[in-house]
């Protein structure tokens, strides 16, 4: 990609999300996302891209697959394979039999433009992680992968905290509120979740363990000083300028047990639950990108291209049909479903609005073009792999309070530690619930019922 090159009248970005902490009854649930933009080719107008992104006559590539696949001869093995796996890459006719397709109308230009929006979409997740594969694969410099895979029981917390502060340091949102060189000075627990969590609740509706709680961070000493990590700083700053990449923001939300007890009472279903938090994290870091300035975020222009978003989430609790949620969550949205399966569930449409975590209905800036894509194991996908890594994160860190509170409550500073994974978190709840009896802390605010 030319580093010269002018950017697109509108900025292309993609959204990762993910969780940390769903199956615990101990502890928050976490949830993040990472937004980015990419320079990429004009995508087209704004009358192509609401015929590509709204319900219409000619199926796109997704839903051509579905559509096609009732109608023809099952194809090899191979060959579904590759339809899987090219997501975006066949059209309606390539799925039909020769006979059929040497008698289809030929399409209409708009429809061929359709086509050429539909290719370029799908190659902007590919595009954006080969931008930066080279200076993730550095070692020690900014690893970004599953956070399973810097993170876990026998391994320090280095390398999943310092990949979080290098992307704290490097995302534009984090920048219009701190310069990276103040960054050390405001780097403490409650600092850095009110910069990314956005978190409202006074100090009388925290959890006990939260109440008058701070520590600095980072919080492993392997982790180094704000200072050992410039170099890194600097690498990945050339990258970006190279690459036409940018990272826009960062942002996680936090779900405590009273919380997370409130909603499945309202829900009903866990899957429901993660459903509804995650989208609405996704409208509310639509909105914060919207906001916030970039080399490719300039004025936008009603009749040039309405700014593109290609969100990536993990499957929700295992559901594969989200159609009525997000036209819940976009008001007025025409939600396209181009694919309801096991393997993914992707949607496209246009929107003016969205809801967010507290019901209500913001506007977005301008009309803007969505495709969301639900697929198991995203984190191969650098955005997806940011938000696993940002989840685990703040929820690791959320635990040392928590785990901190009950020492003292028992009066036992050797009372073993607890992820608040089911079955270790019944041995926890057994040495505690003395404690939390005298304390008269209710269950609820305690305990995650599922």
């Amino acid at each position: 990609m030319n580093p010269n090159a002018t950017p697109s009248k509108s900025p292309v970005y993609v959204v990762g999300t993910d969780e940390a902490g769903y199956g615990p009854n101990l502890g928050p649930l976490l949830v993040a996302a990472s937004c980015w933009t990419l320079q990429t080719e004009p995508l087209g107008d704004v009358e192509t891209l609401r015929r590509a992104f709204s319900p219409s006559e000619k199926p796109s590539s997704f839903e051509a697959e579905t559509v096609a696949s009732s109608k023809v001869k099952t194809p090899s093995k191979s060959r579904r394979t590759k339809k899987k796996n090219e997501i975006g890459a066949a059209s309606l006719f390539d799925l039909l039999p020769d006979d059929e397709a040497s008698n289809a109308p030929s399409s209409a230009n708009v429809d061929s433009k359709i086509d050429v929006v539909s290719l370029r979409v799908d190659a902007v997740v590919p595009s954006l992680n080969d931008s930066v594969a080279e200076l993730c694969a550095r070692r020690g410099v900014f690893p970004l992968a599953d956070s399973k895979k810097l993170y876990g029981p026998s391994k320090s917390l280095a390398a999943l905290e310092r990949s979080f502060w290098l992307a704290v340091g490097s995302a534009r949102r984090v920048a219009q509120t701190v310069k990276r060189s103040e960054l050390a000075n405001v780097a403490t627990w409650r600092s850095t979740l009110a910069l990314l969590c956005d978190e409202t609740a006074s100090a009388d509706s925290l959890p006990h363990w939260e109440r008058e709680v701070d520590f600095p961070l980072p919080r492993d000493a392997k982790t180094g000083s704000f200072v050992d990590l410039e170099s890194a700083f600097a690498q990945i700053d050339a990258t970006f300028e190279r690459s036409g990449v940018s990272l826009v923001d960062v942002v996680a939300r936090r779900v405590q047990p009273l919380e997370f007890n409130d909603l499945i009472t309202r829900l009903g279903l866990k899957s429901d639950l993660i459903a509804d938090v995650t989208t609405s994290l996704v409208v509310e870091t639509i909105l914060r990108a919207l906001q916030t300035q970039t080399p490719l975020s300039q004025d936008f222009d009603v009749d040039g291209e309405p700014p593109v978003f290609i969100v990536l989430c993990d499957k929700l609790g295992g559901r594969d049909r989200y159609a009525s949620l997000l036209a819940a969550r976009f008001p007025n949205a025409d939600v396209k479903t181009l694919v309801e399966s096991r393997a993914a569930s992707v949607y496209r449409f246009c929107a003016r609005r969205g809801v967010v975590r507290d019901g209500s209905t913001v506007e977005f800036p301008t009309e803007i073009v969505v495709e969301i894509r639900f697929t198991a194991k995203g984190e191969a996908n650098v955005p997806t792999a940011l938000a696993s890594i940002c989840a685990k994160y703040f929820r690791e860190l959320s635990m040392i309070p928590f785990n901190d509170f009950w020492r003292r409550a028992v009066d036992d500073a050797n009372l073993r530690s607890t992820a608040g994974y089911p079955l270790d978190a019944k041995r926890f709840r057994a040495e505690v619930d003395e404690a939390r009896r005298r304390l008269n802390i209710p269950d609820a605010v305690f305990w995650r019922e599922r």
